[in-house]
């Protein structure tokens, strides 16, 4: 996506998009999003928002450290307050759990919850990632990326603030400022993933 048009979906938010299901449809997107099982989170576990294109600006790769269905039924505990919106399973399925509009609590830093998609992968950052995760995975960002005019590139720098979210991107859940987290990991493969991305 050029700098333009992710320009100009900054300066337009949710102007001119529809709203269809918890998902925005940008005029002139033609692409299908791909499919998931919806499998929604607690409501506690999330806050309610009304986030479009001008409002998510980065997508954070998370590890589970267990299985994607573990992390599915976790964001479902009404005390968890914990969720993200997908989470993928190592066979490739994917979960919804949280509309993209709504902020999920799955960064650690508030400010990157609130302008950021977050996405879970089963498995664990000492293990390795199978082809098909990677895969699936890479869909549903291309996807969001297209959807809400985030580039698709990993800097390997952030902002601190994410509301001031620089050029936007890829990012893992242990670039956040302040994180104590270490995933995906080393182990993830990010040149792979992001030439996926760009190639979907």
């Amino acid at each position: 996506m050029s700098r333009t048009r992710r320009d100009a979906l900054k300066r337009i938010g949710t102007v001119g998009a529809a709203s269809l299901g918890g998902i925005i449809a940008v005029s002139g997107s033609a692409a299908a999003k791909p499919s998931v099982d919806w499998e929604p989170a607690h409501s506690s576990n999330y806050a309610s928002a009304d986030r479009g294109a001008g409002k998510i600006d980065w997508i954070i790769v998370h590890t589970v450290q267990g299985s994607a269905r573990s992390a599915v039924n976790y964001f479902q505990d009404p005390d968890a307050n914990v969720s993200a919106h997908y989470t993928v399973a190592e066979n490739g399925h994917r979960y919804q759990s949280v509309s993209d509009l709504n902020i999920a609590y799955h960064a650690g830093k508030y400010d990157y919850n609130e302008y950021s998609v977050g996405i879970e992968h089963g498995g664990y950052v000492s293990g390795t990632y199978e082809t098909v995760q990677y895969q699936s995975s890479a869909k549903i960002t291309s996807w969001l990326c297209d959807q809400y005019g985030i580039p698709k590139q990993h800097p390997a720098d952030v902002p601190y603030d994410a509301a001031n979210p620089a050029n936007g991107g890829v990012i893992g859940h242990e670039q956040v400022p302040e994180a104590t987290h270490t995933d995906p990991g080393s182990n993830w493969d990010w040149s792979y993933y992001m030439d996926l991305v760009r190639s979907y």
